[in-house]
């Protein structure tokens, strides 16, 4: 449910950018020659973890015994913030059916983060026009843009996939500057989604609201109610959308009310299980969150994404997104 404190742009990688290609040089784990790129291009943290494992070439035979040779690549993601650059790619392997590698630059070029898991592959695509037609949860912010910064159908864009009411969720931001916020990075207020209204997706009936819970500290992901504050709107048969982490006592809305689309259920806040403010939004077959079934594919209707305007579509990770006027 959570966005890690990094939010930036996403960018897909439909041709190898420069970032793609070093994430690709240092990451081809089946060879001891990248792994040796990755140990020469290492921060002193990360090199000592590759000389504990036996230096390059033991590290990649270890990684090899594991996954095997990559055999097809899904999906690869590239994103830059706040001094960091980061590289995802989810692929298959001859003895895994996906796995997510990760790099991580520091703002000097040193590799200070990388790392390879066993994964998901992507589920099936649902079929064309499956989406359930919505309203974006927010208005035009006060300042920045509204970002999509967990969004997609695999787990490089989108980690909340592995809930299955989760399947197709959102997290979104407000990014100005290529930044989440201005200020010390510690107090809610410095971020710029902090705040800012969260609105009905559709018209319907409330059969959930939760308010009274804290607003964590930044970075606090200790909160055993996971969606904190949150609203969960009834807009059809086995159709209801949730919102998730509201400021405390900025829920508008109680069990049983009926709301209009565009309507305020509350501010975007940060309880609940989140690493920093942000809109968790996303749509599922259960009236509660404790019961939420499987999770539906949501069409965003009359909004821009990346400044260009789009009738009905579903948001990915990496897209500036704003309603149309």
């Amino acid at each position: 449910m959570h966005a890690f404190t990094i939010a930036a742009a996403m960018i897909a990688a439909t041709a190898a950018s420069s970032v793609i290609e070093r994430g690709r040089a240092v990451s081809q784990w089946a060879s001891p020659e990248s792994v040796g790129a990755l140990s020469a291009a290492a921060a002193p943290d990360l090199k000592t973890k590759i000389d504990a494992a036996g230096g390059p070439a033991a590290f990649s035979a270890a990684i090899n015994a594991q996954l095997g040779a990559q055999t097809i690549v899904f999906d690869e993601v590239e994103m830059a913030i706040n001094g960091l650059t980061f590289y995802q790619r989810l692929a298959a392997h001859e003895r895994a059916p996906a796995a997510m590698t990760t790099v991580v630059w520091d703002d000097k070029g040193a590799v200070v983060a990388a790392t390879v898991q066993p994964s998901s592959p992507p589920p099936p695509a649902p079929a064309a026009g499956a989406g359930v037609s919505v309203q974006p949860p927010f208005a035009a912010p006060r300042e920045g843009t509204w970002f999509t910064f967990w969004g997609g159908r695999n787990l490089a864009r989108n980690y909340h996939m592995v809930a299955r009411a989760q399947t197709y969720a959102f997290d979104l931001v407000v990014v100005k500057d290529g930044k989440s916020f201005s200020g010390p990075a510690n107090e809610h207020a410095s971020y710029y989604c902090w705040g800012e209204p969260v609105l009905a997706v559709g018209d319907g009936v409330v059969t959930e609201a939760v308010d009274g819970l804290p607003d964590m500290a930044i970075g606090d992901i200790s909160a055993n109610a996971a969606a904190g504050n949150h609203v969960i709107v009834r807009h059809g048969p086995e159709q209801h959308s949730l919102v998730a982490h509201l400021q405390q006592g900025s829920t508008r809305v109680k069990t049983g009310d009926t709301v209009k689309a565009g309507q305020t259920l509350g501010l975007c806040g940060n309880s609940g299980r989140t690493s920093e403010p942000h809109i968790h939004f996303h749509l599922q077959t259960g009236a509660t969150f404790a019961e939420g079934g499987k999770g539906l594919p949501a069409d965003f209707q009359n909004m821009l994404a990346d400044g260009r305007p789009v009738r009905d579509g579903e948001p990915v990770r990496g897209q500036a997104i704003a309603p149309a006027k």
